[in-house]
């Protein structure tokens, strides 16, 4: 049975004034998310899942607020991901903590029709040194989820976290873009041996489509400012027996 799945990304209230100076205030994203939401209801989608960095502030309780009354619009449930901006590119326990009371918990997965999704928290496997052994418990998690999939005969496995694994290259060196090689080989083996359909990621704020093995790595757009040649807008992903086809729609 065929569904369909919006993805949206980085909606990050504040970045825009941060970008701009004169600018204060996250009128812009309120703007754009509410777009967003406007978009997705007429598209009535059976989910959506957002790949990370929901406010700029993740100090600010009002953001939050504000974040969470604009998804609460929406005529379908909805999913978060964390992003560094939710909790720092190094984070702490507290931050996770701050992040799992406002929005749920920081990775999980769950199952749709003939489909598997997993949510992972990739700030920590992007750097751990704040929390030991958050990232090897977050690879052990989706290992296990991955097992889990294949015993009950899903017909598709998906992967939504906020770093990208790589820009191009699989062996690309390190930078604050992507996931660092060590952590990013031990994904990329699981998701060989798994024949993963796609992993859909944001943090660019701009789009990035390359293939590794068989599986989609997509990079989506943001609702915020965006930083390269792409709009603002949503991905809406539609999910097939044997394959998914998505398109990037702007606001």
């Amino acid at each position: 049975m065929s569904f369909k799945f919006i993805q949206m990304s980085d909606p990050q209230l504040g970045f825009y004034a941060s970008r701009h100076p004169g600018v204060t205030g996250i009128d812009f994203e309120i703007n754009n998310l509410s777009k967003a939401v406007k978009l997705t209801n007429k598209i009535k989608p059976d989910f959506v899942i957002t790949t990370g960095d929901l406010t700029q502030d993740r100090l600010d309780s009002q953001q939050a607020r504000i974040v969470k009354e604009l998804y609460s619009q929406l005529n379908c449930k909805y999913y978060f991901a964390s992003g560094n901006a939710d909790l720092t590119n190094s984070p702490k326990f507290q931050d996770i903590e701050r992040f799992r009371k406002r929005f749920g918990p920081d990775y999980y997965s769950f199952e749709y029709l003939n489909s598997q999704f997993i949510i992972l928290n990739s700030t920590v496997l992007f750097d751990s040194k704040e929390v030991p052994g958050a990232d090897i418990e977050q690879i052990e998690f989706l290992k296990n989820s991955l097992l889990e999939g294949n015993a009950n005969n899903v017909q598709h496995q998906m992967i939504f976290m906020h770093h990208p694994l790589f820009g191009s290259q699989p062996n690309e060196e390190n930078s604050e873009k992507v996931l660092p090689k060590t952590n990013r080989k031990k994904l990329l083996k699981l998701i060989e041996s798994h024949n993963v359909t796609a992993v859909f990621t944001g943090h660019w704020h701009s789009n990035n489509i390359v293939k590794f093995k068989h599986t989609q790595l997509i990079t989506s757009g943001p609702i915020t400012f965006g930083l390269g040649k792409d709009p603002s807008g949503i991905r809406l992903i539609e999910v097939e027996k044997q394959q998914i086809n998505h398109e990037y729609i702007p606001l």
